[in-house]
């Protein structure tokens, strides 16, 4: 399994089968590169600007975009109701979590904006890889996060939606996160090959490619 780490919250993943799924894209407006990808899913957690953007896509995809349990081009995704806020939605609307069940089982939580209760936990199953936001402000801050990861217990955390040089509005730094935990791998790269689970859990921090 390949995964690439465009910026934000968005990820381009590649199955065992070459299968390309990409995640919550985002527009111009965010301060990323937006790249014209031709994926074969895309996942959108929510209608945001910065986590729905399908504008700048190319080619014949399948969107997936609410909740339920979906097989499209071999690949078993399951869409499991959230909230982006404390408040079940009523400030920032509905999140959409996905988890992708192929060699490694993958969670990608969107806009994520409460720690995860007990029957959420249950429907994800168990995740080998977590695709996390840490940054605050409008979802789960560095210390709630922690928790979620805690709770969902993967081997891999790969932080997401943080604050960076090219981000264009404030977020938490990703370092607030990563100082919870003890084994973390920060790469010089936006791109990991996956053929293996670390025996223990790891935080890896990848470089955004926009």
């Amino acid at each position: 399994m390949k995964i690439t780490y465009l910026a934000h919250a968005s990820f381009l993943i590649e199955t065992k089968s070459g299968v390309k799924i990409l995640t919550d894209p985002y527009d111009d407006s965010v301060g990323y590169t937006v790249f014209e990808l031709s994926p074969n899913v895309v996942l959108t957690s929510h209608k945001h600007f910065d986590h729905g953007y399908t504008g700048s896509l190319k080619g014949d995809y399948v969107l997936v975009d609410k909740e339920g349990e979906f097989e499209v081009k071999g690949v078993k995704i399951k869409g499991i109701k959230t909230f982006h806020d404390k408040e079940n939605g009523q400030k920032r609307g509905e999140n959409i979590v996905f988890v992708i069940e192929d060699e490694f089982c993958v969670a990608h939580l969107g806009d994520l904006g409460h720690e995860l209760l007990e029957h959420q936990l249950e429907k994800m199953g168990k995740v080998d890889i977590l695709l996390i936001p840490v940054g605050g402000v409008y979802t789960i801050d560095a210390k709630e996060a922690f928790n979620v990861a805690k709770a969902v217990n993967p081997r891999i955390i790969i932080p997401m939606h943080y604050k960076t040089e090219k981000l264009k509005f404030d977020l938490g730094k990703v370092e607030e996160f990563t100082k919870h935990f003890e084994d973390i791998e920060v790469l010089n790269t936006c791109e990991i090959e996956i053929n293996n689970l670390p025996e223990k859990q790891k935080v890896m921090l990848l470089k955004y490619k926009g």
